[in-house]
């Protein structure tokens, strides 16, 4: 039952987390063809893996009791009006309509905030949304702070210079900057949930039970690059270089999809990597010294860049592929499947034993 089931959230999960990027990036393609800005579509695509494994699990229509409904359909709403705002974009041109919809998701976190608190311990645990482990995930967050910050002054290195990072840092806008990012992430958390939920939570589990430790986690690198593709052809960079740009998105997802499998694995904690997402994407600008975050579209890459690129992941983020660790499949996490189900028996046996008692 449980096997049958499990293919049937998948398929679901396929059609939503692929097929809307499907068809929001053909509205890309065209918003690019009339030169539109295209942000707002950038911000939704993150909302479409998780969604996708919510309407799994709600569709399938098991353990109902212990689905976090509440939450769930809050963060529906919000992927659903999102993409009404990233719609009204191509033919509304106006600035301030892109505010409206960052304070609306601003607004999403702290809503979603709320119905996670006040949702049952056992419905979040049945659905991978409890906070535990939590020394083990301050230690993966410094870990992957660490990793970052000397993979940026390699990189710097390697351009020939530490002074433009130096003069970066010594901006105070800079320190500015990342105490914004720090206090603004119980509200801007949703998208970067959004992806680590469809990701670790849904996907990793059941590609790593079905193709094991390592092949599940490089099977969905691959699959978590391609499916950036809009965003690399119509917003990264052009159609003229879409082909590398692509290349570069799966050679960078398939290195940080170990690390954060590897921190997701050791923690079990979905939080772990949704920190980890929000860090390194809210830094880039940040250690780059645009902190506009023009520079992360339009940008121009070669194949020579994917090279380079596809070296320093692999040394900085894929060794936990090489640990005992990782390769122990004693450690993999439950899949969703097996995760409500543990729950529901935890749940049954506690009555069973409070029945027994009175009795």
């Amino acid at each position: 039952m449980n096997e049958k089931n499990e293919k049937r959230q998948l398929a679901i999960f396929s059609v939503i987390a692929f097929g809307l990027p499907v068809i929001m990036g053909l509205l890309m393609w065209y918003g690019y063809s009339h030169d539109k800005d295209l942000n707002l579509f950038t911000i939704t695509h993150m909302y479409y893996p998780a969604a996708g494994s919510m309407i799994a699990l709600l569709v399938s229509k098991r353990r109902t009791q212990l689905i976090p409904k509440t939450f769930f359909m809050c963060y529906l709403f919000q992927t659903a009006v999102m993409i009404g705002f990233s719609l009204i974009s191509l033919f509304v041109n106006n600035p301030s309509l892109y505010r409206i919809a960052v304070y609306f998701s601003m607004f999403g976190g702290l809503l979603s905030l709320i119905f996670l608190i006040t949702t049952k311990k056992q419905q979040r645990t049945a659905y991978g949304l409890s906070h535990k482990n939590w020394k083990a995930t301050i230690g993966m967050v410094l870990l992957y702070l660490l990793l970052y910050i000397v993979r940026t002054l390699v990189a710097y290195l390697a351009e020939g210079s530490l002074a433009p990072l130096a003069k970066t840092f010594s901006d105070s806008m800079t320190w500015i900057a990342l105490f914004s990012i720090l206090i603004s992430a119980p509200l801007t958390f949703v998208p970067f949930f959004g992806e680590e939920y469809g990701w670790r939570y849904f996907l990793q589990p059941i590609l790593q039970k079905n193709y094991g430790s390592l092949k599940g986690v490089l099977l969905l690198g691959i699959v978590w690059g391609l499916w950036h593709l809009p965003i690399n052809f119509f917003f990264y960079t052009s159609p003229s270089v879409g082909i590398i740009s692509v290349t570069n998105q799966i050679v960078v997802c398939i290195a940080y999809g170990i690390f954060y499998a590897y921190a997701y694995m050791k923690t079990d904690n979905i939080w772990t990597v949704v920190a980890l997402h929000f860090l390194n994407n809210n830094l880039i600008p940040v250690f780059s010294g645009d902190l506009s975050g023009e520079s992360m579209s339009g940008y121009s890459i070669t194949w020579s860049q994917v090279g380079a690129m596809a070296i320093l992941m692999t040394l900085f983020y894929a060794w936990p592929a090489l640990t005992k660790f990782f390769r122990d499949r004693s450690k993999l996490n439950p899949t969703p499947e097996q995760r409500a189900d543990r729950v529901a028996y935890a749940l049954e046996v506690e009555l069973k034993q409070k029945t027994a008692g009175l009795g």
